[in-house]
């Protein structure tokens, strides 16, 4: 493996930016500027190109992993919304990172075919049933965007950047793609549009179930990782 291979892929737990450092700074893709191109592998030894859908289709992107509590609780919503929007025009994807939990069950990536190994296992335990695109062992994809456990972007189909998150929430994001799929349509239909952006910081409620199960199928490290860093937790939470 190459140093930035190794470097992006830690054998531990990475504790999480404080929300008081504001995350947006730690998201290089900015709102309205051109998103990242990326092309990346699918499960099945495929190629998928951001590029490629450009003109046609707006695209969201999740990122996750098979030891992301976050992933796992948010995924049955986001298989609901692909049902929903798919036909509408908007791509799904699940960009498969790094283990954000690392431990004895599924350690940290050292390989193509262990981080391809995990993601499909992901797929299956957590029956994902809209693409996954297994990012570089380097992670470049994910941290050109943002290296965030499960981030949420939304790419419009002429190429910009236009909703980022750092942790997915689905409820937010059905609203959004309502709304830009409603300016799509009032812009085919010759309407003045203005262009509206915001930006917001709120608490999102951590599910204990969900977490406390993600880290039992990662292995005990897991938890030993997190009550390292939070000691206060320790046999209370998750």
């Amino acid at each position: 493996m190459s140093e930035e291979e190794c470097l992006y892929n830690t054998p531990d737990f990475v504790f999480g930016t404080s929300v008081a450092e504001n995350p947006g700074e730690t998201m290089p893709a900015k709102i309205g500027a051109m998103a990242p191109d990326f092309e990346t592998a699918t499960l099945d030894g495929g190629l998928v190109r951001c590029s490629d859908l450009r003109g046609k289709r707006h695209v969201v992107l999740m990122t996750g992993a098979v030891t992301s509590p976050m992933c796992a609780f948010e995924i049955p919503a986001m298989n609901r919304l692909h049902e929903e929007f798919e036909p509408k025009g908007v791509s799904f994807f699940l960009l498969y990172t790094r283990e954000s939990h690392p431990a004895e069950r599924y350690p940290h990536h050292t390989s193509w075919e262990q981080k391809l190994a995990h993601a499909r296992d992901l797929k299956g335990l957590e029956d994902v049933r809209f693409p996954i695109l297994v990012d570089h062992l380097d992670g470049r994809v994910h941290r050109s965007y943002g290296a965030w456990p499960n981030a949420l972007f939304v790419i419009h189909k002429d190429g910009r950047l236009v909703y980022r998150s750092n942790i997915t929430n689905s409820g937010e994001l059905r609203q959004y793609l309502e709304d830009l799929l409603s300016a799509d349509h009032l812009e085919s239909e010759g309407r003045m549009l203005h262009s509206e952006y915001s930006e917001r910081l709120v608490g999102r409620h951590a599910d204990q179930a969900t977490h406390r199960r993600v880290y039992e199928r990662a292995g005990p490290k897991a938890f030993e990782d997190y009550w390292k860093r939070r000691p206060n937790l320790r046999g209370r939470w998750p």
